[in-house]
């Protein structure tokens, strides 16, 4: 393991067993809804949710362990690992709350899965976008720059932004502008851990079947993770969880909850004021 990615003062068995500090943005009143954030994120991808959504809510967004401004955990944690500690670290959240609802986007969908999974009954319902939690083998590669190649050069570092942005996140480019990129430069310099471990793992649909709440999938016609369809992985869910809701934005791509803002803030309110 590599010494130099464990964090000074990281203990680990009490990480696993309490969890780490988590920094989240709350805004709203009522009802509690956990937003989790896709892989090199932050709470920022729900810039375009938080106020609409806590107009009927009390959110939370949260920063995933080792994201944004959260506490760092070892980077060679596994994915079981990371888990444990991040349910851990949310259990110091919902302790004193009787139930409440996640939306999990992308890496997000798997850990959020996973968090519904451990608090069962007391996870009332849950939305999953674009999610992680499936197996990527046979997926095509995307044409990503890597961005160690380009560190050293801003101006290619910030085309790099873009151009993966592109690749993965959203479909048209007049969806970024230097805001964004500015956003993103943030989220992928402070993003300490590797979530496509977590993500790789065929873990979604049985969690949310083990959760036994009610759920609800929503993509991007456009998103190219749903590998190999988004039927495919909307069938290896109805497995686990037969009355799934399952909603296809026309036009948008991965980062549904930007690319289809007005489309998600709405389904998200419908489904979960009926929680």
């Amino acid at each position: 393991m590599d010494q130099k990615r464990v964090p000074d003062g990281w203990d680990k068995d009490r990480a696993l067993a309490e969890g780490v500090r988590l920094n989240v943005k709350q805004k709203g009143k009522g009802h509690p809804i956990l937003l989790f954030h896709g892989g090199m994120g932050s709470w920022t991808h729900w810039i375009r949710n938080i106020d609409v959504l806590s107009e009927h809510f009390d959110v939370r967004a949260i920063d995933a362990p080792s994201y944004g401004e959260s506490e760092q955990v070892d980077y060679g944690l596994t994915p079981d690992e990371y888990l444990r500690v991040f349910i851990a670290s949310v259990d110091r959240i919902v302790k004193d709350y009787e139930s409440f609802s996640i939306a999990g986007f992308s890496f997000g969908g798997a850990c959020g899965s996973s968090i519904a999974a451990h608090f069962g009954s007391k996870a009332r319902a849950m939305t999953v976008i674009g999610p992680g939690g499936f197996s990527i083998k046979g997926r095509p590669r995307l044409d990503f720059i890597r961005y160690s190649d380009v560190k050293d050069d801003p101006k290619s570092y910030r085309h790099a932004l873009k151009h993966n942005l592109l690749q993965l996140m959203l479909k048209h480019p007049k969806s970024i502008n230097e805001d964004v990129l500015d956003m993103q430069h943030d989220n992928v310099g402070r993003a300490k851990f590797n979530s496509r471990n977590v993500s790789a793992q065929p873990i979604l649909p049985i969690n949310l079947g083990k959760a036994g709440c009610r759920a609800q999938l929503i993509y991007g016609e456009d998103d190219p993770t749903a590998f190999p369809s988004i039927e495919h992985r909307a069938g290896l869910i109805r497995e686990h969880v037969p009355n799934l809701k399952v909603h296809v934005l026309p036009n948008v791509g991965h980062w549904a909850m930007f690319e289809g803002a007005d489309d998600i803030n709405r389904l998200i309110i419908d489904f979960h004021k009926e929680a």
